[in-house]
């Protein structure tokens, strides 16, 4: 497949890299220079990354790509087949508004993780024959470890995506598959979807009643592996409560944040929930946060938390704990993440019933 990969952080470079050596004609694009400059500057001159593959135990290679580009014109004109949008999801409306426009009918966009950032891509596309997928966890996790090299430390064994219309499901999952089988299952809509990524729960009660130790640690913290005792799986049982109440209420399919996360990363699904995410610590988990200006919680709060809070709203489902954890962590950083929060309003949703939105989600 012809693809083009919107973003050159840690997931573009990582799924650039995976993607090409799997066979399909692969551009990087950067649209920015706010981050990963350095090491994009190194793929531009090589046209290509340096990929030390964990899941084939270590090998280390030089993956060429078709295209390293800053250039939007130069990245479309290869008609790609489908965009995979790697950005953090704080940029998805940007990005929506620079792609848009140049997106044809039959394109796959698929938009991982999405915090129903999907909708922008709907909203701001030049075609309505597009189908927008809404990825709740990427199928690699990675860090780039110097400039021009990139880690790939888990492949997902499996990953579901929610489709923009619902009714061309079938469709856009087959065009997915196409690019990596690993994607088995459509959600029920984008709701589901974006209350199914993980980071909005192991991420943001993760960091956040990590505080002090991550401060205290001067860079040796691994959260997968310290975080994660009693009590604070009993706190993010009760916000996943509140996410469950969400989906079910906007007619999808809940399942507990461990369950999904034992769909996404283990083979066996008879092995218990809990071993699954504890197996990801000791194998694949990365280290960090190093400090608490982390995407963890700068991108997963006001993306994450404060979507799930406008959706309870909305929806009439009470979020306490949710909105508990937003207010904690602007208190903790010295800002208010309310007024940074996803809002149904920005996603296109403005002067809907409950009723209504639900309707409009389900196709």
């Amino acid at each position: 497949m012809r693809v083009v990969i919107v973003g050159a952080g840690n997931a573009g470079c990582a799924h650039a890299a995976e993607l090409s050596f799997r066979g399909h004609q692969v551009v990087l694009l950067k649209t920015s220079k706010s981050m990963h400059d350095a090491n994009f500057e190194r793929v531009l001159e090589r046209q290509g990354i340096d990929v030390i593959d964990n899941p084939r135990h270590g090998e280390r290679r030089f993956q060429p790509f078709h295209l390293a580009t800053r250039d939007l014109d130069a990245a479309f004109s290869t008609r790609p087949d489908l965009v995979f949008v790697a950005t953090q999801s704080t940029q998805h409306e940007v990005i929506a508004k620079l792609v848009g426009p140049r997106l044809s009918a039959g394109q796959l966009v698929v938009v991982s993780p999405g915090y129903m950032g999907s909708c922008y891509f709907r909203k701001y596309s030049a075609s309505p024959d597009v189908i927008v997928a809404e990825g709740e966890s990427l199928p690699f996790d990675a860090r780039i470890v110097e400039p021009g090299v990139v880690n790939v430390l888990w492949e997902n064994t499996r990953n579901a995506l929610a489709f923009l219309p619902r009714s061309r499901s079938d469709e856009g999952l087959k065009i997915a598959q196409a690019l990596l089988p690993r994607y088995v299952a459509a959600r029920s809509n984008v709701v589901e979807s974006a209350m199914h990524n993980p980071n909005l729960i192991l991420h943001t009660v993760g960091t956040l009643l990590s505080a002090s130790r991550i401060e205290y640690s001067q860079g040796e913290f691994w959260m997968y592996r310290e975080a994660f005792t009693p009590s604070t799986i009993r706190l993010m049982e009760r916000l996943d409560e509140e996410k469950k109440a969400i989906i079910s209420r906007t007619k999808g399919e809940p399942s507990a944040y461990l369950e999904a996360f034992k769909f996404r990363n283990e083979q066996d699904l008879d092995m218990p929930a809990l071993d699954v995410l504890r197996k990801y610590a000791s194998e694949g988990g990365p280290k960090g946060p190093t400090d608490m200006t982390t995407r963890y919680v700068t991108e997963d709060v006001p993306m994450g938390l404060g979507l799930m809070a406008s959706l309870g709203l909305r929806l009439g489902v009470p979020t306490p704990v949710c909105n508990s954890l937003v207010v904690l962590a602007g208190a903790l950083l010295g800002t208010e993440f309310e007024s940074k929060a996803r809002t149904l309003d920005q996603l296109g949703f403005a002067g809907m019933s409950a009723d209504e939105f639900v309707a409009v989600i389900n196709g």
